[in-house]
């Protein structure tokens, strides 16, 4: 039985693909569920359309995730904060190492950056923010006591 995934599908497929899989699971699984549907000559037309436009739509966001990638790589940041004797009172993370890189001019979201652990002592460290799709940068974030 031939389907076209409405949705992805976990060990089967990703939406707007054609699969053959056997009836009892197409009938009692995929169908009911609003999963997949017959793959009829007019919704396999359809869902080549729709793959074509997300595969563009991703390569758009690929580019745009290059860009801000190249606008960040090799970036040097400076965060003051309170410290003594060399260790900060608290830990920089995520968040604040994305404020002072929209403050330097590149906006970034936290979640793209890769931070086993806060940092919790002055000095100059090395960063690296995974955008996903293969398109990493690397940047170094300066503590400096206040």
């Amino acid at each position: 039985m031939k389907v076209i995934l409405l949705q992805d599908v976990e060990k089967l497929g990703k939406a707007g693909e054609v699969k053959d899989v056997r009836s009892g699971y197409g009938f009692n699984f995929l169908l009911p569920n609003g999963l997949a549907e017959f793959a009829t000559p007019a919704v396999i037309k359809t869902a080549e359309k729709i793959v074509s436009r997300r595969k563009q739509d991703n390569e758009a966001i690929v580019k745009a995730l290059k860009e801000t990638a190249l606008a960040l790589s090799d970036r040097k940041v400076t965060i003051s904060t309170k410290a003594e004797k060399g260790k900060l009172f608290g830990s920089i993370g995520k968040e604040e190492i994305a404020l002072a890189l929209e403050a330097s001019g590149v906006k970034i979201d936290a979640r793209h950056i890769v931070l086993e652990k806060g940092l919790k002592e002055v000095g100059v460290f090395p960063v690296e923010a995974n955008f996903g799709n293969g398109v990493k940068a690397s940047f170094e974030v300066t503590i400096k006591a206040e």
